[in-house]
């Protein structure tokens, strides 16, 4: 039988002739022009920097914006704050006298806020220490600021007559054995009383916050910020003299500070000493 050529198969050949030659066009099209753009997608999803790129910007800010550097720093934790051990070191003028350097164990947890401390080293009142935001509450107490408890395992052989014993953590008893509290413990803390004064004083136009170099603590590298404010004495507007802050370069956190009376920063003038080192 004759082939025959039917209007339909005729189309269909037209069609893919059609499809073909503009491939062909495309494809010189491309190997011709080397200076198109690419199109912008203005509806894509951001893409984050990474790690590195992230360090570098903040290692900008740390040395050019101190203050705006531990702002990003207490951001970074609220964003990211995890669990986390460590062996936290303090010393503390306290009424008139300068405690003992204490060496303590640290369990610390940011949801719930929880803190478990366990002294290795010069001992005060406490051997032990557990507080839970929230879970030991007195009622009782006609004091806002007493009802907020922490379970104390006392120390210096009190514990052969007590096991434990809640004390309310912002008491008389916790303030004569210590200058912060135990909810001010952790690296969000620390920021955030930092952050505070330092905003206060700028505000007040009485800020010194300046970047002074680079050197190793607790064998990690680290950053030093100096922070200078007109403190005069106990109960003032400010906390310090003199802050040297040491910002671990690798978690951007402080994990020394040290606090002073004067602005000669020396042993005899100390105010508070505070290490996180084993983190």
């Amino acid at each position: 039988m004759p082939h025959v050529f039917t209007p339909s198969k005729a189309r269909r050949r037209l069609q893919i002739l059609f499809v073909v030659l503009l491939g062909v066009i495309f494809y010189y099209e491309l190997a011709l022009n080397t200076s198109y753009e690419p199109i912008i997608n203005n509806g894509l999803p951001i893409v984050l920097a990474d790690d590195k790129i992230v360090e570098t910007r903040f290692e900008e800010l740390v040395r050019t914006d101190p203050l705006r550097a531990l702002h990003a720093a207490r951001d970074r934790l609220v964003r990211e704050s995890r669990d986390y051990s460590c062996t936290f070191v303090k010393q503390e003028l306290v009424g008139d006298a300068l405690t003992a350097e204490q060496e303590i164990e640290v369990k610390f947890r940011p949801e719930p806020y929880s803190v478990v401390m366990y002294w290795l080293r010069n001992e005060g009142l406490a051997k032990r220490v557990i507080y839970v935001k929230g879970k030991w509450v007195d009622e009782n107490a006609s004091d806002p600021d007493l009802r907020e408890q922490a379970v104390c395992m006392p120390g210096k052989g009190l514990n052969l007559i007590i096991k434990s014993i809640k004390q309310p953590i912002h008491g008389a008893l916790a303030k004569r054995t210590a200058r912060r509290a135990i909810d001010e413990f952790g690296f969000r803390r620390a920021l955030d009383l930092l952050v505070k004064y330092c905003d206060i004083a700028k505000g007040r136009n009485e800020l010194s916050l300046e970047f002074r170099g680079e050197t190793h603590f607790d064998g990690r590298p680290v950053w030093l910020v100096r922070r200078q404010l007109p403190y005069t004495a106990e109960g003032g507007r400010y906390p310090d003299r003199v802050a040297e802050i040491f910002i671990d370069q690798e978690f951007h956190i402080p994990i020394a500070v040290y606090c002073y009376a004067k602005d000669d920063a020396s042993p005899a003038s100390l105010l508070g000493k505070y290490e996180y080192r084993g983190v």
